[in-house]
């Protein structure tokens, strides 16, 4: 299993190959999560780790909307539809 060090270490290798020009439309990507998440959990009636001490089953019922939402906003919003180029690209990510 990767560690968040290991995470931000190949998001780093990977965003450093990337034009400027990409690397604007990722810095626009990680923001509208980050403003997501916080959307999301300011609507919550549980805190974060109220929402942890759920079992998996509970935990699945209360999050369904918000999957469902999210998912709706990588197939309509078009700052998220313009990393569907990225599926078709070739990305190595190293294992050690």
């Amino acid at each position: 299993m990767q560690t968040k060090i290991d995470y931000e270490q190949i998001i780093l290798n990977n965003l450093r190959q990337l034009s400027p020009s990409q690397q604007q439309e990722v810095a626009n990507f990680t923001e509208f999560l980050r403003q997501k998440f916080a959307e999301v959990t300011r609507e919550s009636s549980l805190s974060l780790q109220e929402l942890a001490n759920l079992s998996i089953k509970e935990r699945h019922q209360y999050l369904q909307s918000s999957v469902a939402a999210t998912a709706e906003d990588f197939a309509t919003d078009p700052e998220l539809t313009a990393f569907s180029v990225l599926d078709a690209e070739n990305w190595e990510i190293e294992h050690d």
